[in-house]
């Protein structure tokens, strides 16, 4: 059979080559054809993609280069040159490219894509998030954009909109490749659908191309459900991170590995895996919570100085992200809780017009306090009793104050005006918002436990004047150096949390804040001190079912059992609440003192209301 000469290739011969998998002869037919006719852009293009197969993303450059400057208004060359550049590395230059395919043909969904996922690279999340909620709207059958829209959807604290991308899941998850479907359980996973992710994650356990990375995410998804025996069982069942080549995998095995290995108290065993972990090509995508962890790790093992190092990595990164969110929030003088400047003055208080209210029964038991206070242990201890159910942290209470501004009322100046009519419609929000994640029943009273409430209790006692609420006290510098340790997602309490100056700043004008109300407003109130809950857990627990007027208090007492029971639980203290009661957190700032010294003045006021010695 006579070979075909070369000057009979064509470019559409050279097309046909690549579509078909056969790169080196569609290299070979483009670069004759462009021999031949130097300005043929469809040879031209083919062998830019066959250079870039080939992983000579340099020698791609060129010839996408020469087809920009050849065409200047066509918006796929200028994608592809896009793609060489990131492929390279020159981050800056494949963003100038991708915006101008953008720019001429706005609604390709491909090029919207490609220019989204350099944004995700480039941790520029709003960014990145907007552009994947267009390609959602353009063409909802691109999945993979779905679920990375999601993601970035989550990480621009915009849950409604992430859910909003997923609900139809379960119609299209069977399309997905194995590796999608394990992130797609993993964005489940962080939207509240706990039982479907793991469920996926599960399902793909037998598949031979995503076991691995399935059985590495499902292992933290059992060690924050506390299922530990079954989580032990799965990681011995993971090939050693040394002998996977695979850079992403690789990083996965060794986080499921280094968090096993941290709780199970092997502190240094954890550190050389996530100090390796940190150098590896997958480490961006978990480089804050990797050092949040070490930091936890150094502490453990007295490396103090190494731990502030850590945290100071961690906040700075999350400041990146955060900055992007909500830019006001950086600066110097901004304020994170900036509701706690909303007084109601004594002045507005005597003017507060008669209202019918329910019951201490038929109010909800609010439990409040400074973020790890400990009152993920007491809301524990609480929903331990059959008597009372309790939910995961929710925005309600501000939810009722959005609805109270939309009637027409400044917050929280004319709190005083609602009259009954318009308070009960108040509470009617809040009991609907409260029926969408817990049923109460029949005679259940329910325990609501957002720390941070403690800043709206003007509206808890216009609303709800009969209602037992709890505050968690514990030393301001403990709880201080807690949240500065701990990796949290609301982009205005990373801000908060960034230094320990404006940590402390943040303490001490939640606390004046509550000082102030509390004497005014005079709640009924029950105080629950971390240290001598410790010290005296019954006795303590007696006091606590006595201002709750429960009848039986063994139930409290079994909070850890429970704890262990009911499976997830939504707060950064899931591993301790199972655990029994432990004083080794107590005074553990004293060794962060050098740290402290600038903000104890700060601090200051609150140790000497509680008594507490600097």
């Amino acid at each position: 059979m006579q070979q075909q000469a070369s000057s009979d290739f064509s470019p559409q011969q050279a097309a046909r080559a690549y579509e078909q998998g056969r790169i080196a002869e569609a290299e070979r037919i483009a670069g004759e054809v462009l021999a031949r006719t130097y300005s043929e852009p469809l040879a031209r293009n083919v062998l830019g993609l066959c250079l870039l197969a080939r992983g000579r993303a340099r020698e791609a450059i060129e010839q996408f280069a020469e087809l920009t400057r050849q065409h200047p208004g066509e918006p796929l060359y200028w994608n592809n040159l896009g793609i060489a550049l990131r492929d390279s590395g020159r981050y800056q230059h494949a963003q100038q490219a991708y915006e101008t395919a953008v720019r001429l043909q706005p609604d390709n969904p491909r090029f919207l894509v490609n220019l989204a996922y350099l944004f995700v690279e480039l941790k520029r999340v709003v960014r990145a998030k907007e552009l994947l909620w267009r390609v959602f709207q353009l063409d909802p059958s691109n999945y993979e954009a779905r679920i990375y829209g999601a993601q970035m959807c989550l990480e621009c604290g915009e849950e409604a909109d992430a859910k909003q991308i997923l609900a139809d899941w379960s119609s299209w998850a069977g399309h997905l490749s194995g590796i999608l479907r394990v992130e797609l359980a993993a964005v489940l996973l962080r939207t509240g659908l706990e039982a479907e992710g793991e469920a996926l994650l599960r399902s793909q356990l037998d598949d031979p191309a995503s076991r691995d990375a399935a059985r590495a995410r499902l292992i933290l998804v059992l060690e924050r459900l506390n299922k530990m025996e079954e989580a032990r069982d799965l990681l011995a069942q993971l090939p050693a991170p040394d002998a996977v080549h695979d850079v992403i995998l690789r990083a996965e095995l060794m986080e499921a590995n280094a968090v096993m290995a941290a709780r199970e108290g092997n502190a240094g065993e954890a550190r050389a895996l996530l100090q390796q972990l940190l150098g590896q090509p997958d480490s961006n995508r978990r480089y804050v919570d990797t050092c949040f962890l070490l930091a936890k790790l150094c502490d453990k093992q007295g490396d103090y100085a190494a731990c502030m190092q850590y945290l100071q990595r961690a906040h700075q990164a999350q400041l990146d992200i955060a900055a992007q969110l909500v830019p006001e929030l950086m600066l110097p003088s901004a304020n994170p809780l900036n509701i706690a400047n909303f007084y109601v003055t004594p002045e507005h208080y005597a003017t507060w017009k008669p209202a019918v209210s329910p019951s201490a029964t038929e109010s909800p038991i609010f439990v409040l306090g400074f973020p790890r206070s400990g009152t993920t242990m007491l809301e524990q201890m609480l929903d331990a009793h059959p008597g009372m159910a309790s939910m995961d942290e929710r925005p309600f209470v501000q939810r009722v104050i959005e609805c109270m501004q939309a009637m027409g009322f400044q917050y929280p100046e004319q709190l005083g005006e609602l009259d009954s009519v318009q308070c009960a419609a108040l509470r009617d929000v809040y009991w609907k918002a409260v029926a969408e994640v817990v049923q109460l029943q029949p005679g259940q009273r329910l325990v609501d436990k957002n720390p941070l409430t403690m800043l709206r209790l003007p509206l808890l006692v216009r609303l709800f004047p009969n209602a037992r609420i709890i505050f968690v006290v514990r030393h301001p510098c403990d709880v201080v150096l807690s949240n500065y340790m701990q990796h949290f997602n609301a982009p205005a309490y990373i801000a908060l949390c960034s230094t320990l100056p404006r940590l402390a700043a943040g303490y001490a004008a939640a606390m004046k804040f509550w000082f102030a109300h509390v004497e005014l407003l005079r709640p009924n109130l029950f105080e629950w001190r971390y240290e001598r809950v410790i010290e005296d857990f019954d006795a303590n627990v007696e006091r606590l079912a006595a201002f709750l007027q429960l009848e039986d208090a063994a139930p409290l007492r079994e909070f850890s059992e429970h704890a262990r029971r009911k499976g997830y639980i939504g707060t950064p203290s899931y591993a301790q609440v199972v655990q029994p009661l432990y004083a080794s957190s107590i005074g553990r700032w004293k060794r962060y003192r050098e740290y402290f010294e600038p903000v104890l003045p700060l601090l200051e006021p609150a140790m000497r209301h509680w008594g507490y010695e600097s």
